[in-house]
């Protein structure tokens, strides 16, 4: 599925689950999005993280509810967040995010500016973790450890994130990129029949079980 179409999906079906206070909707809609997730062959960190992810919010919601309203809601948020949590790992773990960028760019006219900036974002993703470790290895040089919540590291990793926009910004001006001109397009973006078609009818099937129950 496109995943323009695919976040369209889960945007729309979040959004009703949030007026529904029907526990076995929220169920429903969690099994279905971890059969998709088992298909989808994910590593077994991301299946491990899952499980747990959902746990303290789980437990934060059955206690909250619990003490200060009904078992009845409380159940009704606990399999809310499970469901929320699953689409979400539905979308993130299984979208490609530069066709998604691409499509947004063809197909829904966002504009190019923020298309590109967040490509060129995602692009300097694997060299932030290699400064991070470089600024870490030269803190322990000079006998000073940095942990992941020291915000000296992420002060200086902000300070290199600047240094690279900046160098990002040059690169695109030199290469020809201007702001909201037309452009062709290397690998044209085109939306199946098929995508929405099995979108729509997931979105009716859910419509008759939101009915039904």
């Amino acid at each position: 599925m496109n995943p323009s179409i695919k976040f369209l999906l889960i945007l729309i079906v979040s959004i009703e689950l949030t007026f529904v206070l029907n526990y076995q909707v929220n169920l429903i809609v969690a099994i279905i999005t971890g059969i998709y997730l088992v298909f989808s062959k994910l590593s077994w960190k991301r299946y491990l993280l899952l499980i747990t992810m959902p746990i303290l919010p789980v437990l934060g919601a059955w206690t909250s509810f619990t003490t200060f309203g009904s078992h009845e809601m409380a159940i009704t948020m606990m399999t809310r967040i499970v469901a929320y949590i699953f689409l979400g790992a539905a979308f993130s773990f299984t979208t490609d995010m530069i066709l998604l960028l691409d499509t947004l760019e063809q197909k829904f006219r966002v504009p190019t500016t923020f298309v590109y900036g967040l490509r060129g974002a995602l692009s300097f993703v694997p060299r932030v973790k290699q400064e991070v470790q470089t600024i870490r290895t030269a803190a322990l040089m000079r006998g000073e450890s940095l942990t992941f919540y020291s915000p000296q590291l992420f002060f200086k990793a902000i300070l290199v994130s600047l240094r690279w926009s900046t160098r990002l910004a040059e690169a695109m001006a030199s290469h020809g990129f201007t702001e909201n001109a037309d452009r062709s397009h290397f690998q044209p973006i085109a939306i199946k029949k098929r995508d929405w078609v099995i979108a729509t009818s997931l979105l009716l099937i859910l419509q008759c079980i939101i009915l039904y129950l």
